[in-house]
């Protein structure tokens, strides 16, 4: 297909996208070219280029480098090819293409872009093809496996079949093509899935013993190798059409399970795993070259362009880029849960080429601009750097679509709608000792293995909130029982500055003993307390009053001290020592209440209402640990101080 055909049906599909989603915000677009630029840029700083990370980004800047007509990229390109040839840099790893620089090398040869690149792209293609170690199948593999007569990963084809593609190409050596097509096909035979996806690993956990995984780059890695057969093999060759139809089904495949931002999670299969940004760029490269050479129809266009916005999120204007599984073969038992604990890092290795690959080959297409579906770099944080203490207010597709709240003395959690199996629409409380923000912090070292449910000097997350309450979950209390929603089902953040945040959630209807309810709950929080305020709107089919409770969790035998006088519930209670004491408090309208109660593990205050009419209430939890509070005394002289300023 054409570059302006490929343009015009950009611009028609951007609009119908756009129109789907929910919010989007008002940001200038981005040039394709400028992004890949960025990462490269990036890269070149933080990148060891004679690791495979590094050959992956020296095939990115070698694809930029063809698209441009500025030869500054291909010039830096040569030259650093020049540099693993001299051995000044010294390529190193599993594969003996990685000594030659990698499949960029090859590539730029075989375009003939440089007469100094034919030596050592030809020499080390006949090199690997006589020497690499090769598994029973015939498969290249690594040659430090302990039985590499079995063992194979899925990144063995990302190191051969686009070297060997282009190599063979370039020297008219059939066996070399034919290599190339058998690494990835037989790959794929062996690591398919039967949702078609594929897997990472065999004999790692045993002989013959297949990964349980879908993991995001291991998807990557084959996309990678599949797409340069898609584009570059001759039509002639006795093996195209199998390579056109497994290419359909695969990416066809991967598509149904992209997410709400167009990109792929760490475990494709489990939407409550991180976003893996590496994987999702190689796939999207993949995509991009099946839309262009006609594999996929053009109707799968807005998904490659929905997914390059949302890749926008995570790569900063200085071309940092986050949420990238580091170096991942079968951890564990190879099980998906295994996959989804594995850690992420900001600017890892394998970060910058997936960048560069994916928005080079979207400027190839006619593609010249992206609109980022959020401000770009929204998902990246320099954890290193100081934070000045604020309130913030965070939407997390990443970590179960969770909204996380906090000022300089306390934050908050509630849980999103992936995970309503398990939980439900409580409020869930992260104490902390520090006044700056913790939240992208405490779920970035999480997961990194150092979990936020343990105390590492700033405070932690042991509140236990499950289908309960928390602090001030609401509930509809009909017959002496409460009966709950589930997690929201929609959001809208209404203010988030540093001053004051303000959301809006929007929880679907539920049966409350015969009676359908639901709710629209505003909550905000200011900075310089321990309190937030929130108003609930209930709507519901009964013409009869309404009674809604408010409850509090708690774990073992706490201190209760309620005033309906003045209209608090207040819980003191010691969970562990380790985690010190707790005070949680509800506040309500003297004037809406009702009554206290109780309900299994948790205690309620009782308040009137109807339908349509909002109520307004205000929950505040103090920690022993926190520099504010020490003992109950203090946090209840806290509370008596707070209540002339709640407005209702």
């Amino acid at each position: 297909m054409k570059q302006s055909a490929y343009k015009s049906l950009f611009l028609l599909f951007i609009g119908l996208w756009l129109s789907d989603l929910k919010s989007i915000a008002q940001t200038k677009p981005i040039g394709t070219e400028a992004i890949a630029e960025l990462a490269v840029e990036r890269g070149l700083k933080e990148i060891d280029l004679g690791i495979y990370g590094g050959t992956l980004f020296m095939h990115g800047l070698s694809e930029l480098a063809v698209l441009q007509k500025d030869p500054k990229n291909l010039n830096r390109a040569i030259e650093l090819f020049g540099k693993f040839k001299t051995k000044e840099i010294k390529g190193r790893g599993s594969f003996i293409s990685y000594e030659a620089g990698g499949s960029g090398v090859a590539y730029l040869n075989y375009l003939k872009k440089s007469d100094k690149l034919k030596e050592q792209a030809e020499e080390y293609a006949d090199k690997m093809f006589k020497k690499q170690k090769r598994t029973s199948e015939g498969l290249m593999t690594a040659p430090w496996l302990k039985d590499s007569l079995d063992q194979f990963m899925i990144d063995c084809a990302f190191a051969v079949t686009p070297y060997m593609l282009y190599a063979g190409l370039s020297m008219n050596r059939p066996e070399y093509l034919d290599l190339a097509v058998f690494e990835t096909l037989e790959m794929f035979k062996i690591l398919k899935d039967p949702n078609g996806l594929i897997h990472q690993g065999r004999g790692f956990q045993g002989l013959g013993k297949i990964s349980e995984d879908n993991w995001s780059r291991g998807n990557g890695w084959g996309a990678f190798a599949l797409a340069f057969l898609v584009r570059d093999l001759p039509d002639n060759h006795p093996r195209k059409k199998e390579v056109n139809d497994l290419a359909k089904n695969f990416f066809t495949a991967i598509l149904k399970y992209q997410n709400q931002e167009g990109l792929w999670n760490q475990e494709m299969t489990e939407h409550t795993s991180f976003v893996e940004t590496s994987g999702s760029g190689l796939m999207l490269f993949g995509l991009g070259i099946c839309l262009e050479k006609g594999i996929l129809d053009k109707t799968y266009l807005p998904q490659f362009i929905k997914g390059l916005s949302g890749y926008t999120s995570y790569i900063t204007p200085d071309g940092s880029i986050s949420n990238v599984t580091i170096g991942c073969l079968c951890p564990g038992k190879g099980t998906k849960k295994d996959y989804i604990k594995h850690a992420l890092k900001l600017n890892d290795i394998h970060a910058f080429g997936p960048v560069v690959l994916a928005f080079t080959q979207a400027a190839k297409m006619g593609i010249k601009e992206i609109t980022p579906a959020k401000s770009i770099g929204c998902y990246v944080t320099d954890f290193n750097k100081p934070m000045k203490p604020q309130a913030y207010v965070r939407y997390m597709p990443e970590a179960n679509e969770n909204i996380c709240w906090e000022n300089d003395r306390i934050a908050f959690r509630v849980y999103g709608p992936p995970v309503k199996h398990r939980v439900s629409s409580g409020i869930d409380i992260w104490t902390k000792s520090v006044d700056y923000p913790i939240i992208s912090k405490w779920y970035n070292n999480n997961n990194m293995g150092k979990s936020y449910h343990e105390n590492h000097g700033e405070g932690n997350d042991f509140y236990h909130v499950a289908y309960g309450r928390g602090l001030g979950g609401t509930a509809v209390w009909r017959n002496s029982k409460p009966f709950i929603s589930q997690p929201y089902a929609t959001h809208r953040i209404l203010k988030n500055t540093e001053e004051e945040i303000a959301f809006e959630l929007n929880f679907d209807s539920w049966d409350a003993d015969g009676i359908k309810v639901s709710e629209k709950k505003v909550i905000s929080l200011k900075m310089g307390t321990n309190f937030c305020k929130v108003v609930s709107t209930f709507t519901t089919n009964s013409k009869e009053p309404l009674t809604i409770a408010l409850g509090i969790s708690y774990t073992n035998k706490p201190e209760i001290i309620s005033d309906a006088k003045k209209g608090t519930l207040t819980l003191w209670e010691t969970f562990q020592l380790e985690n010190g004491e707790l005070g949680t408090t509800v506040r309500v309208n003297p004037a809406d209440f009702k009554a206290f109660a109780d309900y299994e593990k948790e205690k309620y205050v009782l308040v009137k209402a109807q339908s349509g009419r909002p109520i307004t209430y205000y929950v505040g939890a103090g920690w022993s640990k926190a520099p504010q509070f020490k003992t109950k005394q203090d946090w209840l002289e806290y509370v008596n101080a707070e209540i002339p300023k709640m407005k209702f």
